[in-house]
């Protein structure tokens, strides 16, 4: 029922930088039938550890309790594999909570946040949120372009953030680890550098770097990392970041105080431990992109040079809506910053001809 006296109009209204704000658009669900295929959400379709799903259990009767506050376990378990403090992490609901922390804490208007374009939703999201001014700096190819970032940076006349997405979403490209260290060096003393590292463990080991390595040279930098895609662990929401302990300090004032469940904090530690299921999902994952992009290659469609465990995909001939016929749902280029280009997620290497079959007849409709 409407208040008496209500107006067109009147009520309460979110914050100026909260409304100019595109929401953020969720993978489709394909039809719950047999055949259904989730290919758009960069989800692991192997599934998690079952050491996680047994740790996770062994915890439920447990959850009367609160979790514990700041996750000291896991971070510290996380710190003795990354070779840090415990004091350098800071954990959250997936990495996309430690990325909206990290913009409250350091975004504010008059304050400037840079990014790749296209953007990963949620970095351009938070620093929005948070009243930044955004520069979108223009990919070369599909890669970060970051000697044009850092000079957006230096450009800017104020403190902010640089967000690097190492692979890149939706892209799937990766930047090259001098590149990197380039940017690091070129930056403002003011300003934070964000490396997103969510989807690191499936690049190729010739191309495969970290971050975390730079720490001790770049008192400014921050790497965040998830258990969402490698681990399998996406719908219990849990990530990470890692930073010195001082720019981690103030945003630990706003983390809030049980962000993270007990059977996730549980699944999580537990996940750390099964390394042959990590090895399996990534060899099985890579074996699904080789396959893939051999296929793409044949029939002629262009498509990125990957690191992901998905593929960015040039839209033509219909193919797109061929898949969603089958119940094979993808994401469209268009929620993403790039139109005319479709996104899909890596499937089993078992799917992985289902997938091309469909894609094949489509285009071959289209030539006849």
């Amino acid at each position: 029922m409407r208040a008496a006296g209500a107006g067109e109009g009147s009520g309460p209204k979110p914050r100026a930088a909260v409304a100019a704000i595109d929401p953020y658009v969720p993978g489709a669900v394909p039809p719950a039938v047999e055949r259904a295929l989730k290919l758009a959400s960069n989800e692991n379709p192997f599934g998690p550890s079952p050491l996680a799903v047994a740790a996770a259990r062994a915890v439920l009767e447990g959850v009367n309790r609160y979790p514990e506050a700041g996750a000291p376990t896991l971070r510290a378990k996380l710190a003795a594999r990354l070779r840090v403090a415990p004091d350098q992490i800071l954990v959250g609901a997936g990495s996309d909570e430690t990325l909206h922390l990290l913009a409250n804490a350091y975004l504010e208007p008059g304050r400037h946040a840079v990014m790749a374009d296209p953007a990963y939703g949620i970095h351009r999201i938070s620093a929005r949120a948070a009243g930044a001014a955004v520069t979108l700096v223009p990919c070369a190819d599909g890669v970060h372009d970051l000697p044009a970032m850092a000079a957006a940076a230096r450009a800017a006349g104020a403190p902010g953030v640089v967000y690097v997405a190492n692979p890149h979403n939706p892209t799937g490209t990766v930047v090259a680890a001098d590149g990197l260290a380039a940017l690091l060096d070129g930056m403002p003393p003011d300003w934070l550098v964000v490396v997103d590292e969510a989807y690191v463990e499936f690049v190729e080991p010739a191309q495969r770097f970290t971050a975390l390595d730079l720490l001790d040279r770049h008192p400014g930098l921050v790497v965040t990392r998830t258990f969402s895609k490698a681990y399998g662990l996406a719908g219990m929401r849990v990530g990470y970041a890692v930073a010195s302990s001082e720019v981690l300090e103030p945003v630990g004032r706003i983390r809030p105080p049980f962000n993270v469940s007990t059977p996730t904090l549980a699944a999580a530690a537990a996940a750390l431990d099964d390394e042959a299921h990590l090895a399996r999902t990534v060899r099985d994952t890579l074996a699904s992109r080789d396959a893939l992009c051999a296929a793409l290659a044949r029939l002629g469609l262009r498509f990125l040079p990957t690191q992901a465990n998905f593929v960015l995909v040039e839209d033509r001939d219909g193919w797109p809506a061929a898949l969603a016929a089958d119940a094979i749902a993808v994401r469209p280029g268009a929620n993403l910053g790039v139109p005319g280009w479709t996104r899909i997620s890596l499937p089993r290497p078992e799917d992985v001809e289902r997938l091309v079959e469909v894609i094949a007849w489509a285009l071959e409709v289209a030539r006849s």
